[in-house]
């Protein structure tokens, strides 16, 4: 699956599916997203409340998403190194973002960088909970009569 270049517009977003997509095994990728996790700003102890939790997840994962002057930004946290890996990697590839632009992408990085062919299905359920909220995110910015269209 080819990523249209509009998306990748942003040197970050572009150099971070390119390092994903160089590595050849699936435990590579994976050791990647584990590896770059600590270079992902981190959702703060005090954002860490149950209304921020999603629920479901087996291990706690949290999120957090705002949109200012824009650009959309989000932050995550779960208890699983692997799953950190994952949400930030999602977090900083839908960050920087305009609403329209998120909603536009949908789920189409995820899919063109293979994210739930590495995953357990218990941890797809993660991957898919951090990309339906940080849509929801988005959505939420756009007024009314744009949502519909």
């Amino acid at each position: 699956m080819i990523i249209p270049e509009t998306y990748l517009r942003k040197n970050s977003h572009r150099d971070l599916i390119d390092e994903l997509l160089s590595l050849d095994t699936a435990e590579d990728r994976l050791s990647y997203l584990m590896e770059r996790q600590p270079l992902h700003a981190p959702l703060a102890v005090e954002m860490r409340v149950d209304s921020r939790k999603v629920p479901g997840c087996l291990s706690g994962l949290w999120l957090e998403g705002t949109c200012v002057g824009g650009a959309c930004a989000f932050s995550a946290h779960s208890e699983s190194s692997l799953v950190q890996g994952v949400v930030s990697f999602l977090c900083d590839l839908y960050s920087d973002r305009s609403p329209e632009e998120i909603i536009a992408i949908g789920d189409l990085i995820a899919r063109a960088v293979n994210l739930d062919g590495l995953l357990s299905v218990t941890r797809k359920r993660a991957t898919s909970s951090t990309l339906t909220f940080i849509l929801y995110t988005a959505t939420q910015q756009l007024p009314p009569q744009q949502i519909a269209s």
